[in-house]
């Protein structure tokens, strides 16, 4: 859930994987069930501003996440810098995730995070990847 002031409202998400097939949608509609059985229950429960209310604007779409671990995939192949799979935390993330891409554009092979704790560059890649699983994805 996040603000959208210049709209005057709000925007509300979620994602769901049951009964969904992993595949590329070329057209992704959103289902106004989903947001009623879903997404409305829980938000009206925790919310009570949100008691009554009824989505004016729905939105369906790609979802950028790591269903492996939860966790960013930051690597270099073929002169491409890859930085994605934030599973909608990338904000949150931003200052590790900058500071672990620009140590690997460096050539370098720490980077070193907030409070001078170290991380090798590689755990997050495809190869050599050994990181624990993400627990709690916002």
């Amino acid at each position: 859930m996040r603000p959208a002031k210049t709209e005057k409202g709000f925007w509300v998400g979620a994602a769901d994987y049951l009964g969904r097939p992993f595949a590329f949608e070329e057209d992704p509609r959103p289902e106004a069930a989903y947001f009623a059985n879903n997404i409305y229950p829980f938000l009206s429960k925790y919310f009570s501003q949100f008691k009554d209310v009824k989505p004016n604007k729905m939105w369906a779409g790609e979802y950028d996440i790591n269903t492996l671990d939860g966790n960013p995939w930051i690597f270099e192949q073929n002169g491409l810098l890859v930085v994605a799979g934030l599973s909608g935390s990338g904000i949150m993330k931003a200052d590790a995730v900058g500071r672990i891409a620009s140590a690997l554009h460096d050539g370098k092979e720490n980077a070193m995070l907030y409070e001078n704790r170290k991380i090798e560059v590689r755990k997050l890649g495809i190869s050599e990847r050994d990181i624990d699983p993400e627990r709690f994805v916002l």
